[in-house]
């Protein structure tokens, strides 16, 4: 599904607006002036940003630059959603129009209808079942020292693990648990959308995003949304996966490790591989984290000979599986975008 887009329709327009961002020099000069993004306001009162941009002379603005989630703008969530780039951008842009009075020419609006415009930033998410939460969370920690991609080892940051820098002008990959995630304030569903079967739904799902900034999207010859079909959208995330580099397989969680303080379960999934902590943990924290593991009945001094073979599931069987598909009831209760189809989450 589409969970991020950063566009520039061409709508010839009376500039909206909304104030101005200024840097001024010492001297008291300026040195340069900005617009200030405006809001619109989508389904659930969840919002996306806007602003004019570009001039033709006559004081009239160019385009419109619009970022943000259009899933949950025109969804209140992105749960699941749509792989339709420009039926999205499409339905976001007519409610924007709604909102401030905007009316594009004829031309413009076969334009935006066909994805003529410029795409500068994409998002590219989609869910993976695993049979509970606590494999999800089991399943990221264990990534964090078992993948890595051409960037080197990813690195964790708040329950959600990055491979690449998120600050880079090209790409990254993220996991993270959906389930987690709607739990925070930041990720929370509208009380509308509560108790409808996505917080069951969600429970058990991998959530893996892919981020596509302007550089790379040039370099993969993707100006335009037009050029971002359904189905480009998926074999570009399906690409990139393929560039995380894992070893075949991962013990998935335990009651005891669950159990165990956040500090300590990294080093007990280690002791778990059979790895030699010794060599592995600054000598003051091993010792620190086998008195403490002690109180849990783990003695990290014993080699762990072998992993237990009920508990094995293969990394690869996992990032290549289907992704989740969308729910009926997603449908039925009109909880996602008319242009998703039913294939995955």
């Amino acid at each position: 599904m589409i969970d991020w887009a950063t566009v520039e329709i061409p709508l010839n327009h009376t500039p909206i607006y909304g104030g101005e961002v200024i840097s001024i020099l010492p001297d008291g000069t300026q040195e340069w002036s900005t617009p200030k993004r405006m809001q619109a306001v989508g389904s659930y009162e969840k919002k996306l940003s806007f602003r004019s941009v570009g001039g033709d002379g006559a004081g009239k603005a160019t385009h419109l630059w619009i970022s943000g989630n259009p899933s949950k703008f025109l969804q209140g969530h992105n749960v699941f959603g749509s792989d339709d780039l420009v039926s999205l951008v499409a339905d976001t842009f007519a409610i924007i129009a709604k909102q401030f009075c905007l009316k594009p020419t004829l031309q413009e609006q076969h334009a935006i209808a066909i994805g003529d415009y410029q795409v500068n930033k994409v998002d590219i998410n989609y869910s993976f079942d695993l049979p509970c939460r606590s494999d999800v969370l089991a399943f990221i920690r264990a990534m964090e020292f078992k993948a890595k991609t051409r960037h080197g080892r990813p690195s964790m940051k708040g329950g959600t693990l990055y491979f690449g820098d998120n600050r880079s002008p090209y790409w990254f990959i993220k996991l993270y648990c959906k389930a987690e995630e709607i739990e925070t304030n930041r990720g929370a569903l509208p009380i509308a959308l509560q108790n409808l079967g996505i917080e069951q739904w969600v429970e058990n799902k991998l959530r893996i995003e892919l981020t596509l900034k302007r550089k790379q999207l040039r370099k993969l010859d993707v100006i335009n949304a037009k050029d971002l079909s359904a189905v480009r959208v998926r074999e570009l995330f399906n690409d990139y996966l393929r560039k995380l580099e894992m070893k075949e397989q991962i013990a998935l969680t335990s009651e005891q490790q669950m159990n165990l303080p956040h500090r300590l379960q990294s080093t007990y999934i280690l002791w778990r591989e059979g790895r030699d902590l010794r060599n592995v943990l600054p000598r003051p924290t091993y010792y620190r984290h086998r008195k403490e593991l002690l109180e849990h009945g783990i003695d990290i001094n014993l080699c762990q000979e072998s992993l237990d073979r009920s508990n094995v599931v293969p990394l690869v069987k996992i990032i290549e599986a289907q992704p989740a598909v969308i729910p009926r009831f997603a449908y039925e209760k009109r909880l996602v975008h008319s242009s998703a189809n039913s294939s995955a989450a």
